[in-house]
């Protein structure tokens, strides 16, 4: 199922076959991702590929400082004497915020319950969002003109982050003679309620467990502060239980943890730059772990 899926995003997403292999883990471990590149790099381009072959109700939303926290969520007006309240992009399947960092703090914040609690709240009425509900985000650098940080509250939400691959030669030139058209019917339904049955079957023994509290540990150990949240460590479980669908797999191993890791960190380490990064996780963090064997 999964294959089929994977293949047919490759032939719009050249040169990042394990970037659509996390995306996917994490939408179906009901994680969100954050995408950050510079502007071009196809990072909108690989999010409306991802969705448009899942069968999932999908809406973008282009940021911009004069976006409104109800132009995301809808509000309410009188129609007829009486108060309605109109839905917002924010009520689908899956919300692809597009450069969510040129938004302004207010504008950005509008997500926050929604990614949390997959509900919002509007002059005191609380409104669930469609099931299943993710949020794919993309942002320019951080010192890209234009751009506002993100708050840690709200970096805490994503599941993962991670930046496109560059590609080789030969992948530029099968990128620039695809014919992207997004308006064909390339979707393979995802049927929800049988991926959430297989999600609760894969099996994690209390050594993985074991392994995840020392990595947390080993993390508060450093000098340099990284903040590793229960909502974090829960990500890590989930996102593994994901990644182990994505291999047809009914169990997670260690190698798993050590294999998403990275991209669940990547976003909460802010001391180092994004290509320093993932060998500091290895290094200071995972060859620091002795796995019993």
């Amino acid at each position: 199922m999964f294959n089929e899926i994977i293949q047919d995003i490759s032939k719009v997403i050249v040169g990042n076959n394990q970037k659509i292999k996390l995306t996917l883990a994490a939408i179906i471990s009901e994680g969100s991702i954050l995408i950050e590149d510079f502007p071009g790099s196809g990072k909108t381009t690989f999010a409306k590929s991802i969705t448009n072959n899942l069968g999932f109700n999908f809406k973008r939303i282009q940021f911009t400082s004069d976006l409104l926290p109800s132009d995301i969520l809808g509000f309410n007006i009188f129609s007829k004497d009486k108060l309605s309240f109109q839905k917002g992009p924010i009520f689908t399947n899956i919300v692809l915020a597009d450069e969510l960092n040129r938004g302004s703090p207010k504008s950005q914040s509008a997500f926050l319950e929604a990614m949390e609690e997959k509900n919002v709240s509007i002059d005191g009425t609380t409104y669930k969002l469609p099931e299943p509900f993710f949020v794919i985000a993309t942002q320019n650098p951080m010192d890209a003109s234009g751009t506002s940080s993100l708050p840690d509250s709200q970096l805490d939400r994503f599941m993962i982050s991670f930046s496109l691959s560059d590609l080789q030669d030969n992948e530029k030139i099968k990128m620039l003679k695809n014919n992207i058209n997004f308006n064909e019917n390339n979707s393979n339904p995802l049927n929800w309620d049988n991926i959430k049955n297989k999600r609760l079957k894969i099996n994690i023994n209390d050594e993985i467990y074991q392994y995840i509290i020392e990595i947390e540990q080993t993390i508060k150990s450093l000098e340099q502060e990284i903040y590793i949240s229960a909502r974090c460590l829960k990500q890590i479980i989930d996102l593994a239980k994901g990644w182990a669908m994505i291999n047809d797999k009914e169990y997670v191993t260690h190698q798993d943890i050590k294999e998403i890791l990275p991209f669940i960190l990547r976003h909460r380490i802010k001391f180092l730059n994004q290509d320093e990064k993932f060998d500091f996780i290895k290094k200071e963090i995972l060859e620091k772990i002795a796995i019993k064997k």
